[in-house]
């Protein structure tokens, strides 16, 4: 996964910057949103399931009155506390991010056990497995980079041309006729993120707790025909 943004930040030693070299700090902002699952795609990760859900009919606002996405809803929070530091320039909290990341998967584990979320679990898992198999795939396939094909990002502007020449990123090459396995690779660009297939499938796992979840402790709605058998 590659996340553009329209700030000169890129990354250039990941390693460096979690032993707390100062010099990689100087790329953190971009580092960040590359390590930590929830930024414009995992904004997604939350809000696609409660879309769904709605649609199905099912009330979001009892949600707000149980404590099992207490612990997520609050990593979420210091997250986007995090970005924006990062955006303001105060990278300090860059090398938190990945036990931030852990944390919020750590903090799914509230309603999959209080709820009993287990076989839409084991289903995510089994999506995250995959996903990151696939990433791997078309990395070694590629020599140890992940082939990018920008396309909203670049129309929108936060994507600039130059920026996957290899000088500013180590991980992230961009597609072209000589890249292998392309239908691996991140090509699905939602604007502020290009996702690979793979990258899809391991952020499938937070939505179907998210969803299961809603479906656990929030009620119907009661719709003009429900209200009318029962009137009847």
């Amino acid at each position: 996964m590659i996340l553009a943004d329209s700030r000169e930040f890129r990354y250039s030693d990941p390693t460096g910057l979690v032993r707390g070299d100062p010099n990689a700090y100087k790329a953190g902002f971009d580092v960040y949103l590359n390590r930590c699952f929830f930024v414009g795609d995992g904004a997604n990760d939350r809000l696609i399931p409660l879309a769904l859900a709605f649609a199905k009919g099912y009330r979001i606002r009892p949600l707000l009155r149980v404590a099992d996405l207490y612990p997520f809803l609050l990593t979420c929070a210091i997250h986007g506390f995090f970005i924006i530091n990062a955006w303001l320039g105060n990278h300090a909290f860059v090398k938190l991010a990945e036990p931030l990341q852990h944390c919020m998967i750590l903090t799914l584990l509230v309603p999959i056990v209080r709820r009993r979320i287990v076989t839409p679990t084991l289903i995510g898992a089994g999506l995250t497995v995959g996903g990151t198999v696939m990433n791997k795939l078309v990395i070694a396939a590629n020599g140890g980079k992940m082939p990018v094909y920008p396309t909203v990002s670049r129309w929108i502007g936060y994507y600039k041309d130059g920026q996957l020449d290899g000088s500013i990123d180590s991980l992230h090459v961009l597609l072209d006729g000589s890249s292998k396995l392309p239908f691996l690779a991140d090509y699905i660009d939602l604007g502020l993120c290009i996702l690979s297939p793979g990258d899809v499938l391991i952020h499938a796992f937070a939505s179907i707790v998210i969803y299961y979840t809603v479906k656990a402790v929030c009620p119907r709605r009661r719709t003009t025909e429900t209200m009318g058998s029962l009137d009847s």
